[in-house]
């Protein structure tokens, strides 16, 4: 496992808290599945690059 440091604005990083709250995980379980969901979504370019 990588741990990664990124910059948020202050309200966005407020209310990614209170969502993950309101959905019973931490805010590192909700940037952990928003991130695996975006590269699920954008595999096709990864693919790419595996037919080159």
């Amino acid at each position: 496992m990588k741990r990664v440091n990124i910059l948020l604005e202050d309200e966005t990083h407020t209310k990614a808290k209170v969502i993950a709250v309101l959905k019973d995980m931490t805010l590192n379980e909700y940037f952990e599945k928003a991130i695996r969901e975006a590269v699920e979504k954008d595999q096709a370019i990864l693919n790419k690059i595996k037919t080159k």
